[in-house]
């Protein structure tokens, strides 16, 4: 309600009533001053013919998030919220919109629908380069192989990936940007001796690869989370993984309040969870185990699901992690002009691509269990136990 509805300003002082229970009162004082600086009630949606201007805030499938300003007659004003526009375009494009805007059930909660539409590349802004080097990157690496651009943040969709339950590692998301932070850490950790800089410069290229990859959410979470816990490593101070997912996601609603009605939003955070809440001595297994019924009922929502996918995911595992080094190689001697060696190394890493994609397709020939709502009910029951139960294992060890 807080991210659709704008509170009147007195409700800010609702909460003084609340004065003997301190912690309630600052929580809906801090809820109500987020809801007046951040939400905004559209009076748009009955204005047939409106004027936007804006730019590509972000890419998502074949579809691009727009952050506009609009004019009301008399001077341009900032729109404060974000719009779909089903039209896959750059990372920092420049458009002009003339049309009106309509209401979706989900993130965003407005698309708009245009009749003039007029695309201008953005050459000036950084995020718009990065996102250009990329797009040049992936066409290069779909000559050798469909799969690679997927890894890279293409939006393309592989049956066999999505009934297996690996559709997570065809398509850009926050295990790819852990992954190249892992990768840039170690890379950093033997060039450099200095702490501090060992712990910021591994951030360089994941913000890059997310930037270059069309800024989605789980990737953008993924990130963010990276970005937090090193802030506390910088300042020494030790802090639960678990907090650090939930402070990220705070942020991420108080600074974007609608994408609490994306479902990817709650899907990425809820496996997130699940894979970091157990720290015990078979954290390798369950951690998978605990990142698909963190997503599951999601999922079951909007398609089949897969049951045996931890399995598969725990055997492509380490082959995944090889082909992301490999990309992330082939990428940067891509941007120093070595296109022969960067097809060399794709071509290398054929035997593991063919490898994951058998997987893939053994596991997609399993029986699914069909999308209904009864389904995700029992996957979210079933991740409550999980998460009660990982908690008593790490009491006993």
């Amino acid at each position: 309600m807080g991210t659709a509805v704008r509170f009147p300003p007195y409700c800010l002082l609702a909460t003084f009533a609340l004065y003997k229970r301190p912690k309630v009162a600052l929580f809906l004082f801090f809820l109500f001053f987020a809801n007046l600086v951040l939400v905004t009630n559209s009076p748009l949606e009955v204005v047939k013919n409106v004027e936007f201007v804006g730019t590509v805030k972000s890419v998502q499938g074949e579809s691009s998030i727009l952050s506009l300003s609009y004019y009301d007659g008399r001077r341009w004003r900032k729109l404060g919220f974000d719009v779909r526009l089903y039209e896959r375009l750059d990372v920092g494009t420049i458009v002009y919109l003339k049309g009106e805007l309509r209401r979706a059930k989900s993130y965003p909660v407005f698309y708009v629908k245009p009749r003039v539409i007029v695309k201008v590349k953005n050459y000036v802004s950084l995020r718009s380069k990065i996102f250009e080097t990329f797009q040049r990157f992936r066409d290069f690496s779909r000559e050798v192989e469909p799969f690679y651009p997927s890894l890279f943040g293409d939006a393309s969709r592989d049956e066999s990936f999505v009934k297996s339950g690996l559709f997570h590692i065809f398509c850009v998301s926050g295990m790819h940007v852990s992954m190249l932070y892992v990768i840039s850490d170690k890379l950093i950790s033997l060039l450099i001796y200095r702490r501090n800089a060992r712990l910021i410069l591994p951030l360089i290229f994941p913000t890059v690869f997310v930037v270059g990859s069309g800024l989605n959410v789980p990737a953008v979470r993924a990130l963010l989370m990276i970005y937090v816990s090193v802030l506390f490593k910088l300042v020494d101070v030790k802090v639960n993984p678990v907090n650090v997912v939930s402070l990220t996601g705070l942020f991420m609603v108080l600074f974007n309040p609608e994408i609490v009605f994306s479902l990817s939003f709650y899907m990425t955070f809820l496996a997130t969870l699940g894979v970091l809440v157990y720290e015990g001595k078979f954290k390798n297994i369950v951690s998978g185990l605990g990142g698909f019924l963190g997503s599951a009922p999601f999922v079951s929502l909007i398609s089949d699901v897969n049951v045996f996918s931890p399995i598969a995911t725990l055997i492509v595992g380490f082959p995944v992690q090889i082909i992301m080094f490999g990309l992330t190689s082939a990428f940067a001697t891509f941007v120093l002009q070595l296109h022969a060696l960067a097809k060399l190394i794709l071509k290398a890493l054929l035997p593991f691509v063919w490898f994951v994609r058998f997987i893939a397709s053994l596991f997609s020939r399993l029986p699914l269990l069909p999308s209904h709502w009864i389904i995700a009910i029992a996957f979210g029951f079933t991740f409550g136990v999980y998460i009660s139960l990982t908690e008593e294992l790490e009491k006993l060890q």
